[in-house]
C-alpha cells in the first residue's frame, strides 16, 4: 500500500458537467453492461445522435472501462469524446487519469495542463496533476499543484493525503503527519491516510502512535496485509515479538508472496533466538526478491551466530555485491573474517565501511 495516491475522475452527467466523488458509482447498471473492447464505441454511435449526447456516453463508457482496468479501450473512448467536445476540461482530466494509470506520465501531464487551461477552477485536476508530477519525481511541483487543489477545496481529504505523500518523499515527516491529520479530520475512515501516517510515525520513532494507526486500519479493513505487517513492526519495536510474529503470520496468510513480512518475521525470530525459523523466513524473502541485500546481510548474521562462518561470508559477499556501499555488511564480514583468522580481509573491510558511511 504504502505510497499509493488518490486519483479522481470527473464525470459528465447530462448536458452539464459535474464532479463525481471517488467510490460512488459513475454510471448506472445498464451503461455498465458494455461490449468487449474491440466494439467499445459501437453502441454509442448507434444510440446517441447529437455531439453532446455522444460525448457524454463515450465519457461514461470510458470511465467504466477504466474502472475495470481496460485502459486501452478507455483511452479510445475518451479520445473520441475529446474530438467531439474539445473544450471540456473534464474530458481531458479523465483521459489524463487513464494515461497516469498506463504509466504515460508525460501525456497525462499534457492533458491535465489542458484541463487547467480550459477551466482553472477544478480542484480534482490539480490533485491528479500532483499525482503525475510525484510519479515523475518532481516533488516540489507536485506540492505546488496539491496546494492549488487544497486552495480550491479546503476540505479536500485526498489532496491532503497526496501532499503528505510528497512531504514523506522529502523526508519531512512532521509536515506529512500534519497533512495526514487533516485528511483524517475531513474523512475519518480514510484507511490509506491512517496507514501512511502510521508509517510516518514509525519513521519518527512514535511507536505508540504507529501502533494505534495500524490497529485502526485493521479495524476498518481487516483484510489488508500491509496493516498487519506495519502493526507487527510496531509491536517488534516495543519488544512484543511473539505478538509481532502473529501479525506477520496473518500478513503472509493474506498475501503469501509478501516479501517484507517474511523479512520482518525472520528478524523477529532471530531476536528471539529461533535461528532455524529466522533462516527459513529470510531465505523465503531472498527467493521472492533475489536482489535483497538486507536479507542477505541478516541471514549472514544468523549463520554467523550459529557458527556457520562460510555461509555467513557468502551472504555478506552477496549483500555487498548488490549494494557496494552497504557499511553494515562490510562490518559484519570483517567481524566474521577475524573470527575465521582471515586478518587481511578483517583489516580491509572496516576501512571500506568507514569510507562508505
Amino acid at each position: 500500500m504504502g505510497g499509493a495516491l488518490c486519483l479522481l475522475l470527473v464525470a459528465l452527467a447530462g448536458p452539464a458537467f459535474a464532479l463525481c466523488q471517488a467510490g460512488k458509482a459513475l454510471v448506472d447498471s445498464t451503461t455498465a453492461n458494455v461490449a468487449n473492447p474491440k466494439g467499445c464505441s459501437r453502441q454509442v454511435d448507434a444510440a446517441e445522435p447529437t455531439k453532446d449526447g455522444m460525448a457524454i456516453s463515450l465519457n461514461k463508457r470510458g470511465l467504466v472501462y477504466q474502472s475495470r482496468g481496460e485502459l486501452d479501450c478507455a483511452l479510445q473512448l475518451l479520445s473520441r469524446a475529446i474530438e467531439l467536445k474539445p473544450r471540456v476540461a473534464a474530458l481531458f482530466n479523465n483521459r489524463g487519469v487513464v494515461y497516469t494509470l498506463k504509466g504515460e506520465t508525460g501525456r497525462a501531464i499534457d492533458d491535465f495542463n489542458e484541463a487547467i487551461r480550459l477551466d482553472p477552477g477544478i480542484a480534482e485536476v490539480y490533485n491528479n496533476m500532483g499525482d503525475a508530477l510525484l510519479s515523475k519525481g518532481e516533488v516540489d511541483g507536485a506540492i505546488d499543484s496539491l496546494d492549488r487543489a487544497i486552495g480550491l477545496k479546503a476540505d479536500y481529504a485526498k489532496a491532503y493525503n497526496n501532499r503528505a505523500h510528497a512531504y514523506s518523499r522529502k523526508r519531512d515527516l512532521e509536515r506529512a503527519i500534519r497533512d495526514y491529520n487533516e485528511a483524517i479530520r475531513f474523512e475519518p475512515d480514510f484507511v490509506e491516510a491512517y496507514y501512511s501516517r502510521g508509517t510516518a510515525r514509525l519513521g519518527l520513532g512514535d511507536i505508540a502512535g504507529a501502533f494505534a494507526d495500524f490497529d485502526r486500519v485493521i479495524r476498518l479493513e481487516p483484510g489488508l496485509a500491509d496493516a498487519y505487517n506495519g502493526r507487527g513492526v510496531a509491536l517488534s519495536a516495543k519488544g512484543a515479538r511473539d505478538r509481532a510474529i502473529q501479525d506477520y503470520d496473518e500478513a503472509i496468510r493474506l498475501r503469501p508472496d509478501f516479501v517484507e513480512a517474511y523479512y520482518n518475521r525472520g528478524l523477529a525470530f532471530y531476536r528471539l533466538g529461533r535461528f532455524d525459523s529466522a533462516v527459513e523466513d529470510l531465505s523465503a524473502a531472498i527467493r521472492l526478491r533475489p536482489n535483497y541485500p538486507e536479507a542477505f546481510n541478516n541471514r549472514g548474521s544468523v549463520y554467523a551466530d550459529e557458527g556457520q562462518f562460510d555461509r555467513a561470508i557468502r551472504d555478506f559477499d552477496e549483500a555487498i555485491r548488490l549494494r557496494p556501499d552497504f557499511a553494515k555488511a562490510l562490518q559484519n564480514r570483517a567481524s566474521v573474517s577475524a573470527r575465521m583468522g582471515n586478518r587481511e580481509q578483517a583489516a580491509r573491510d572496516p576501512g571500506e565501511a568507514a569510507s562508505r558511511q
